[in-house]
């Protein structure tokens, strides 16, 4: 099975949709125009969508990150689940669930709880520390699903909010960065192109929407 080129709607409810976002597209629409965005796309396929900011999405994706995105499907469920996606008091539960693939040796389960903080204009990396402001903290738990001679297979659950790079640079930080991650130093890893991370699972309010990848694990 090949990865997907185009985004497409993998499920839908009353309040949301899932989008399952290709690599290589942008969350949302960027500075100086351009259309391969998935809210530029979102605004064409449902045409609902149109009307509200952003064309309804919660949260974003990394470009090169695949998998589960959510919008809203009305102003009022926007605002209540950006704010659960923020860490803000919210109605609604929600929990995220990614997989990687890392660089080999990582423990077979661990938690990371670590403040990520942007550099200079313009830099495609994060700073990582073990001290900062509450704003900048991110927390990731992790099992090992399986495991190869250069990259292992992880489960990552993103504890509350998330910061920029949190996976990406949080594992980098412990010394096992992502496969063929160029700005974390990850070694290549054959089908990829960009950092080899998936956005697996999105459960709100106890409804899970998985998009499984055989390059994942299916």
């Amino acid at each position: 099975m090949a990865p997907r080129t185009e985004p497409c709607i993998i499920a839908e409810r009353a309040a949301w949709l899932v989008v399952g976002k290709p690599a290589g597209w942008h969350s949302i629409e960027q500075a100086g125009g351009g259309t391969h965005t998935i809210e530029a796309w979102l605004r064409t396929a449902v045409t609902a969508q149109d009307s509200l900011p952003g064309a309804g999405l919660v949260h974003r994706l990394d470009e090169g990150t695949t998998g589960c995105l959510v919008a809203a499907r009305s102003g009022q469920a926007l605002a209540g689940l950006r704010s659960a996606f923020s860490g803000e008091p919210s109605q609604h539960a929600v929990e995220k669930r990614y997989r990687a693939w890392v660089a080999a040796g990582a423990r077979d389960r661990g938690q990371f709880a670590l403040h990520f903080t942007g550099r200079h204009r313009g830099s495609s990396k994060v700073t990582v520390s073990e001290r900062g402001e509450a704003s900048t903290r991110g927390i990731c738990r992790w099992v090992v699903l399986s495991r190869g001679a250069t990259h292992d297979l992880v489960e990552i659950e993103l504890v509350g909010p998330g910061r920029r790079h949190q996976i990406r640079a949080g594992f980098a930080w412990l010394g096992f960065p992502l496969a063929s991650d160029a700005a974390y130093r990850g070694s290549a890893r054959e089908g990829f192109d960009q950092a080899a991370l998936h956005a697996q699972a999105i459960i709100i309010d106890g409804d899970e929407v998985v998009d499984p990848d055989p390059r994942f694990g299916a």
